[in-house]
């Protein structure tokens, strides 16, 4: 995979590095009346997805994700984890599985509060999903900073890498990531300008039977496709317009007028380029097979259509450059 980010391997080393003795303060650091220490001078105060200010180590060294969305920057930053959200077979990069599969899960649908305790965390990254009694709950452990999972702002996928990089007290990083994605995102459209030009694309995924999923061009997929160059599917863009989110659940038989004016189609996928289960069942269709993307053999894999971070944005970059060497040989 093309310039993806070091995470698990790349961790140990940064840590290391980057510690500057955030553990308790000495005797000598304790308030006047001699009973309260001060706390550590390496604790900063940011301010997370809700607008809540939250007191963090100056470097964590024993981090729980609850979300895989919180995963993957985190180890895109060259962090390690004692803790992590469930996540699906096949999204996490080959080269990482094995490390990845060796972190303890203490989240599924709700958080495992005794075994998230167990871990002794010094920071925990949550979701913007639970409840008061779930935050206040993970608070009493440890640390929690929320991020953006959903909300307006979940297409911004960026963004989640930028909280989860302030938290850790690495903007810069960030910073290098966001460089190097559009750096790249810009080769591609030099590169490939000829077969892009007047092409429309369509983004497609399907969760559930007998429905399948619709992107608009402000959507994840959006930000890594349209600066490349394509035209996104005004039909498809128009069918969620009315959504709280440009996306929408729609049944087989909105197929055509949903993404009947794409000239390349790019189906949702995981890392490995396999799609699921509901996705074949579609593609079995006769309203899938009479789309002219499908007539035209125009029709790719394109990674996860919900962009957890950087891995999966240049994975989805992968498999368009793929795309646009097989366009550009017909």
């Amino acid at each position: 995979m093309k310039s993806t980010p070091a995470a698990f391997v790349a961790g140990a080393a940064a840590l290391a590095l980057a510690l500057t003795g955030c553990s308790s303060s000495s005797s000598d650091e304790a308030g006047s009346d001699g009973d309260k220490a001060a706390k550590p001078a390496a604790s900063r105060t940011v301010t997370d997805a809700t607008g809540a200010k939250v007191e963090v180590p100056g470097t964590p060294e024993r981090i729980v994700t609850l979300h895989y969305a919180a995963t993957q920057p985190v180890l895109d930053l060259g962090f390690e984890l004692v803790g992590q959200g469930a996540f699906e077979e096949g999204i996490i990069p080959e080269d990482q599985a094995a490390e990845a599969e060796k972190v303890p899960v203490v989240a599924q649908q709700e958080p495992a509060l005794e075994e998230i305790a167990a871990l002794e965390p010094d920071l925990i990254f949550a979701p913007n999903i639970y409840d008061e009694e779930t935050s206040e709950a993970l608070n009493d452990i440890a640390p929690v900073y929320t991020f953006t999972l959903r909300g307006g702002d979940r297409a911004k996928w960026t963004q989640r890498t930028e909280e989860i990089a302030d938290a850790l007290g690495v903007p810069e990083k960030a910073d290098e990531l966001q460089s190097e994605f559009t750096e790249r995102q810009k080769s591609i459209a030099t590169t490939y300008a000829d077969v892009i030009k007047g092409r429309t694309v369509g983004v497609v995924g399907a969760y559930e039977e007998n429905n399948f999923y619709a992107w608009g061009e402000k959507n994840m997929q959006g930000s890594l496709l349209v600066p490349l160059g394509f035209t996104w599917s005004k039909q498809e863009s128009d069918i969620v317009k009315d959504q709280k989110e440009p996306e929408a659940t729609l049944s087989h038989e909105k197929l055509e007028s949903a993404v009947g004016d794409a000239d390349v189609l790019f189906l949702d996928s995981n890392l490995r380029g396999e799609v699921n289960a509901f996705m074949k069942d579609l593609q079995a269709t006769s309203l899938y097979e009479q789309l002219p993307a499908v007539k035209d053999g125009h029709v790719y894999v394109g990674g996860k259509n919900t962009v957890a971070g950087y891995t999966d944005a240049h994975y989805t970059l992968d498999r368009v450059e793929d795309a646009l060497k097989d366009l550009q040989g017909e």
